[in-house]
């Protein structure tokens, strides 16, 4: 008996989700119009997470020399992460790459360059979750001394992400109800209910230049300086209300 009350439940919730539209349609097509606008809310946080992207370049006459150069160098990169605190489930490898050289000098006497195989270079791309965005200068230091010689791009980002983009959607639809009440008022209608509201597809997060920032370093050796900056996360939300004279 409970279960059939439960499902009776569901299809009356259905039914009014249902009548809304259709007696939007009727007011419509009593000679009420509808306003649409978008609002737009943003926040800012401060990011709690970084990851940085580290390449070890190794280069040698033979592939599985280069390849092996390489490896060793690797190893003693993460073995120098751990040590200064990086977790192992917080490194993964994100790219491996072996691409040979080619001597493309011009000959003296002015014929084409050969294009022969001068060597090998060998790549691993190590990618780091650093926890602690204060440490990244750190982790940086802790590379470059490790062997670290191409790469080092570091990207923040914000751990809760889904919280602060809910925090965003309300300001955009308060931002939304300004600009339709706005809209009304100058054209002489009566704003009337909210019938739809659309999520748009731009909670967005990007880097965001804050003259708050602080300079963070690794270490009192200097390290590598990083400014963390602040994240914006932006919502945006399509709503339609009914409006009359």
């Amino acid at each position: 008996m409970k279960r059939i009350s439960m499902i009776t439940a569901a299809i009356a919730t259905l039914s009014v989700a249902l009548a809304a539209p259709a007696r939007a349609e009727q007011k419509v097509a009593e000679g009420a119009g509808l306003i649409r606008v978008v609002g737009e809310g943003q926040v800012l946080r401060s990011p709690d997470l970084a990851v940085v992207r580290l390449t070890v370049l190794r280069q040698a006459a033979e592939a599985s020399e280069a390849v092996a150069t390489s490896t060793e160098a690797t190893r003693n990169l993460i073995a120098s992460l751990v040590s200064s605190g990086i977790a192992r489930d917080d490194m993964q490898s994100a790219d491996f790459q072996i691409s040979p050289r080619f001597d493309f000098t011009a000959k003296p006497d002015g014929t084409p360059p050969s294009s022969a195989i001068t060597g090998y270079d060998a790549r691993n791309t190590l990618m780091v979750r650093v926890r602690k965005v204060s440490e990244v200068g750190n982790v940086l230091d802790v590379a470059l001394k490790s062997g670290v010689n191409e790469g080092g791009s570091v990207e923040f980002m914000v751990d809760d992400v889904a919280g602060a983009v809910d925090e965003a959607r309300k300001i955009a639809v308060t931002a939304a109800g300004k600009s339709a009440r706005s809209v009304a008022q100058a054209s002489g209608l009566r704003l009337g209910p909210i019938i739809a509201i659309e999520d748009q597809p731009a909670a967005t997060v990007f880097p965001y230049a804050s003259t708050e920032a602080r300079l963070r370093s690794a270490s009192t050796s200097g390290g590598v300086p990083i400014e963390t900056g602040k994240n914006v996360i932006t919502a945006r939300v399509a709503v339609s209300y009914l409006v009359a004279r």
